[in-house]
């Protein structure tokens, strides 16, 4: 058994299928449409006595104009103050009994505030006067408690409807007719809960279209997470904000949002803004474009046609210059397609490779300005109502979607072999700067630690014949992979070089690297170290090592890779039992915390005593913005 709410949603679905079947109207109930007895007379400004004289049965009405074919004159016929009357004679069923109530049936009049008088009565009011904007009504109508007493069965009710209409709708002659009807309640109720679900079921195409836009923003969305790409994340925002904007639009010409009018239509531009500026972004952005004056023309023209368009949704001043706004509004919404338009259609006159994004983009601003010039796209396709503006969104969105899908999945493969080749890369760079093995005599300990997947630090300790060994140290300048293909030529180079003097070592790499590096350098400190701790020191312009806490005072000498005449000097040094001979690169003293602060050389020098695993973590702590290598070698005692 279905619950009393989904019999009432049953009952009235059934309804507005036989109410909207053209063979079955007038069939649907036993208390048929209520055709008004006499014309609809209306007059426009309100009762100059203040006193809502207008609404007494008894007044004689004779004077003011007819309703003509259901539509309410243009907008020479605007009213001094918005108000409007209208006074309409409707039959109350002579077998109606219980509870009654009167049905407005509107056409989609956009107003603001009303009141609804019934034999000189008033039963309904919504809003005030003077007015105020309140929830958005539904074009389905509404149904409102109509007491027995006030319209007995079998009689004709006078009803006075007594509105304020918005200046924009007063401009373009949005007054249509208004229709009431005097039934029993609950089927006045059923019928008004039939209407608005069959103006559901009529635009559910379209809430279906924009719904699935927006899964398909979401998905870009998700995509751009994965694989990164400003047109993936610009291309979403768009769907998302197009999306919304119109299923709020149609949604919102049902009553179904309940927040004050002035929110609601705020809501709405700042959507549509949204929307426009995301869209000059991603069509800079797909096409490569640097018109910059362009790209202000095109930015300004959303600014002037929104401001003007909420100025005219907005304004309640009768005397509010409409004419001229709106003036104003539509050669700004024009200057925005034509432009977009253009933009878009530049890449297929030129061949460039972005013409099919060009050609779907298209699609919006050209179905926008059929809108605009007044050229009719809607249609009626069964039950449902359709446009070809929606259509067209859909088609360019979902080929859109399609085309940044396929570019982004390629992407995304080609950076998933890079991924690949980089960590190829970074497991070979770590063989070859692999921590130094035990060297009779002496106690090593290093930490290399990149400031990406591969660096362009370097070291070796290689042991030497007769107990003592070689240190070499150094940096290449610049991060990443072209630093670390550097790196594996230097290694590669101290491989065959035989054991000689530390000078003698730099001068041979120095010659090979020059005219190699494109306007890089290397920087390396190259020490030999004999059994007794006697040793030898020069330096390319690297850090100067620390011994026992003291930087040594080396010459520090050009880097390699310069000028092939530069020429390196030696210093001799004694490195006693148990002191430490710390060798560093940059990353230590240029780390920076949050603040800008740099690590420095004061800190360095008072940790250069400590293991090189606790030097390399003091920066990392601080704040690592270069690759960091830290060397200690200690001479052991006899």
């Amino acid at each position: 058994m279905l619950p009393p709410a989904g019999r009432g949603i049953l009952i009235a679905l059934l309804f507005a299928f036989a109410s909207s079947t053209p063979c079955l109207r007038g069939q649907s109930g036993s208390t048929p449409m209520q055709q008004p007895s006499e014309p609809v007379r209306y007059h426009f400004g309100d009762d100059p006595d203040g006193k809502l004289g207008w609404a007494n049965p008894a007044l004689d009405d004779s004077a003011w104009p007819v309703e003509p074919n259901g539509r309410m004159p243009g907008p020479a016929s605007s009213s001094p103050d918005g108000i409007e009357w209208r006074r309409i004679r409707v039959p109350v069923p002579k077998d109606a009994s219980g509870a009654l109530a009167i049905r407005v049936i509107d056409g989609g009049l956009s107003v603001i505030s009303f009141e609804i008088f019934v034999n000189g009565q008033q039963v309904a009011r919504r809003g005030s006067f003077p007015h105020r904007q309140e929830p958005a009504e539904s074009s389905a109508g509404s149904v409102f408690d109509l007491p027995q007493e006030i319209a007995p069965p079998g009689t004709s009710a006078l009803i006075a409807y007594r509105i304020w209409i918005r200046p924009l709708d007063w401009h373009f002659g949005n007054q249509r007719n208004v229709r009431f009807e005097i039934g029993q309640r609950s089927y006045e109720k059923l019928v008004d809960h039939a209407d608005r679900l069959t103006a559901l079921l009529r635009i559910g195409p379209v809430l279906a279209i924009y719904s699935f836009m927006a899964i398909l923003g979401v998905c870009l969305l998700v995509f751009w997470r994965w694989t990164g790409g400003r047109e993936l994340l610009l291309f979403s925002g768009f769907l998302l904000f197009t999306s919304l904007h119109y299923i709020h639009q149609d949604t919102e010409q049902l009553g179904i949002h309940a927040i004050p009018r002035d929110l609601d239509w705020i809501f709405f531009f700042v959507l549509q803004i949204a929307e426009m500026a995301v869209m000059v972004e991603f069509v800079w952005a797909i096409h490569l474009l640097r018109a910059r004056i362009l790209k202000r023309i095109v930015q300004t023209s959303i600014v002037i046609l929104n401001a003007c368009l909420l100025y005219a949704f907005l304004t309640t001043a009768a005397s509010a210059p409409i004419p001229w706004i709106l003036g104003a509004a539509w050669p700004s919404g024009q200057v925005f397609n034509l432009i977009i338009i253009g933009t878009n259609l530049r890449p297929l006159l030129t061949l460039n490779k972005t013409w099919p994004f060009g050609l779907a983009l298209a699609i919006f601003p050209v179905a926008a300005m059929l809108s605009s010039f007044g050229i009719n796209t809607n249609m009626t396709i069964g039950h449902f109502s359709l446009s070809l503006h929606d259509l067209g969104n859909f088609a360019a969105s979902l080929a859109l979607f399609v085309m940044l899908g396929q570019r982004a999945w390629k992407a995304w493969r080609v950076r998933d072999e890079f991924r690949a080749e980089f960590e190829t890369a970074r497991v070979m760079q770590q063989q070859l700067v692999a921590p130094p093995g035990d060297i009779p005599g002496f106690k090593t300990e290093s930490v290399y630690q990149p400031a990406r997947q591969v660096g362009g630090d370097f070291f070796r300790v290689i042991p030497e014949l007769g107990g003592g060994v070689l240190v070499v140290v150094g940096d290449v300048s610049g991060k990443g992979l072209g630093a670390a293909m550097t790196v594996s030529a230097v290694i590669g180079a101290l491989r065959c070089i035989p054991p000689v003097s530390p000078s003698w070592i730099l001068n041979a790499l120095n010659c090979g690297l020059v005219g190699e590096l494109r306007g890089g350098f290397v920087t390396c400190c190259v020490a030999r170290i004999g059994p007794d701790g006697a040793g030898t020191m020069a330096n390319a312009g690297h850090l100067a090592p620390y011994l026992g806490g003291v930087e040594l005072p080396v010459p520090a000498g050009l880097p390699m890779g310069i000028t092939i005449e530069s020429s390196y000097e030696e210093i001799s040094f004694q490195l006693l039992p148990g002191q430490h001979l710390t060798f560093l690169s940059d990353g230590v003293v240029e780390a920076r915390n949050a603040a800008g602060e740099l690590f420095g050389f004061e800190r360095t020098r008072a940790i250069s005593t400590e293991s090189a695993e606790k030097v390399a973590q003091a920066a990392q702590d601080f704040g690592q913005d270069d690759d960091i290598t830290v060397l200690t070698l200690a001479r052991l005692a006899v």
